[in-house]
């Protein structure tokens, strides 16, 4: 589950500044919300580009 650090955090697996967004298991993330160590981050939707249908005609 990715979460967002509200306090620093450190261990084997590296040091994070607040702010900063982590993968955790999922019993973890709730640790941390339970320690208000951490908020969940909500998975958004991936920005896809859109095609605008305008196709430019040659003048003759």
């Amino acid at each position: 589950m990715k979460v967002k650090l509200t306090v620093s955090r450190g261990g084997p697996d590296g040091t994070f500044a607040p702010g900063e967004e982590i993968d955790v298991s999922d019993a973890e993330a709730q640790r941390m919300f339970d320690a208000g160590q951490a908020i969940p981050v909500r998975s958004e939707k991936p920005e896809t580009a859109t095609r605008k249908d305008k196709s430019e005609k040659a003048v003759k």
